[in-house]
């Protein structure tokens, strides 16, 4: 791991933080190749240029990426193994990133790497630890994930644009229901020094095919390469109307946050100002993956968050 120019060839699957994560943990990479099937290729695309837009990674070098037949192991094998001697007969210090793809695919990056010597690697977010592994599939050591990025960083990523600047940089953004809700939060927050950025009122942009999708986010973190997702509500709930609210609040959090968008590193939190929430709002939020803090909860606001981002 002292070599300052490796190359990491990594295998690219649905969710892009597994790719970046070693990138973030490690400096001793100063290039990258990653491999993609059809489904992934968008991802490993989204990658490079998250790469070139990230303050941390910009000057790694992305090499062109290596598309494979996600099923048919033995070209998998034959292209992976083609790479590897290439990049070593360039003198290159060469990582293999099994975390991505398809099982066979990893089956496949596992079987070329074999006698080859390269380190191998496997991003386990369950034990928030990097697996390193011999060449021949042995587990070597593990170190435990360990990074710092900010919420653009993350929502780079995933392809999402941030701007969290009022339009008239002279003029305050117009009051809001929440926002003495949000500014109590934002402070448990930023106080508790759980996390490694705190941002609120933060404007998303992301292309879905001719259209720009956009989304304001009340509250936004990251903490050891995670995302959580906060909303501030401080309507009551007497009726109808007030129901709806609650309800429409907990959708928008599960779509701004769903793993197409977000990813599956991405918690969602509703804070509400209530000291008590009927059941039907606390099973919707459930259904919907997203945590409920209310009532003297909100003191302790930034465990909850923390807990939501399974840390």
């Amino acid at each position: 791991m002292n070599d300052q120019s490796a190359l990491l060839l990594s295998l690219v699957g649905e969710q892009p933080i597994p790719n970046l994560l070693p990138l973030w943990q490690y400096n001793n990479y100063a290039e990258v190749q990653f491999v993609a099937s059809a489904t992934t290729h968008k991802v490993a695309k989204l990658l490079e240029q998250a790469l070139q837009s990230d303050p941390v990674l910009q000057g790694v070098r992305t090499l062109k990426m290596l598309r494979v037949d996600a099923y048919a192991i033995h070209n998998v094998r034959t292209q992976l193994s083609a790479a590897i001697v290439k990049h070593q007969n360039q003198g290159k210090t060469v990582h293999l990133n099994l975390t991505g793809g398809t099982k066979l695919m990893s089956l496949a990056a596992l079987q070329s790497a074999f006698g080859s010597g390269i380190p191998l690697m496997y991003i386990s977010t369950e034990e928030k630890a990097v697996i390193w592994l011999a060449s021949d599939g042995s587990e070597q050591r593990r170190d435990p994930i360990r990074v710092k990025i900010t919420v653009q960083q993350y929502l780079n990523a995933h392809g999402l644009q941030m701007d969290d600047k009022p339009v008239n940089p002279f003029a305050s953004p117009p009051p809001k229901e929440g926002d003495e809700l949000e500014l109590q939060v934002l402070e448990r927050l930023k106080e508790s020094g759980l996390f490694d950025d705190v941002r609120r009122n933060v404007q998303v942009s992301k292309q879905n095919g001719t259209k720009i999708v956009r989304n304001e986010l009340d509250l936004v973190v990251t903490c050891n390469g995670r995302m959580a997702v906060i909303s501030c509500k401080s309507g009551n709930v007497d009726s109808d109307s007030g129901r709806d609210s609650y309800k429409r609040a907990i959708y928008e959090l599960s779509a701004v946050s769903r793993r197409e968008a977000a990813g599956i590193y991405c918690g969602k939190v509703l804070v509400s100002s209530q000291e008590v929430l009927p059941q039907s709002i606390r099973h919707r939020a459930k259904d919907y993956g997203v945590r409920i803090v209310y009532g003297a909860e909100i003191e302790q606001v930034a465990e909850h968050v923390r807990s939501a981002l399974g840390l």
